[in-house]
């Protein structure tokens, strides 16, 4: 899965011309997958168990931020990959940062649910919305920011 991420950014960015960056397309693809897990958890969820659509949608919100996290940190951020510890704080921060993604996710799509769509197309309409949120605070603050700490540890140590 690593090595087809991998491949559509790097063929998405040879035909935009490098237009959007490598990482973002990384990203989108990473999401992308991320939206098959986030319906087919709400599918399950809502179809099998008869959960509510928000909080169905709430969970599946938080398995698909995990699922993203973890491809995002063995392909779109690979170069600056945590490891030990590190995934841990990095995974704490990424929650902690994308969570005003997902409220502002949640509410987008619980206003769409509520105006008639369908809970996929309602779901849909609320990960758009979290989308570049997501990546340039996750950017910045987990993968660029932890990394430098690393650095400087290792700086300071050798």
């Amino acid at each position: 899965m690593i090595r087809f991420i991998r491949w559509g950014a790097t063929f998405a960015h040879s035909l935009l011309r490098g237009l959007i960056p490598l990482s973002l397309l990384s990203f989108l693809i990473v999401g992308a997958l991320g939206v098959v897990v986030h319906l087919s958890i709400l599918k399950i969820g809502m179809n099998v168990f008869g959960v509510p659509f928000r909080p169905a949608n709430a969970l599946s919100m938080i398995g698909a931020a995990t699922f993203n996290f973890c491809l995002n940190n063995l392909s779109t951020f690979r170069d600056k990959m945590l490891g030990g510890r590190r995934v841990l704080v990095g995974y704490a921060l990424y929650m902690g940062i994308t969570s005003l993604g997902l409220v502002v996710s949640l509410a987008v799509s619980s206003a769409a649910y509520a105006h008639g769509l369908s809970p996929v197309l309602a779901a849909l309409c609320g990960i758009v919305v979290g989308s570049l949120w997501n990546y340039c605070m996750s950017y910045t603050f987990v993968w660029r920011l932890l990394s430098r700490l690393k650095l400087r540890r290792q700086t300071h140590n050798g």
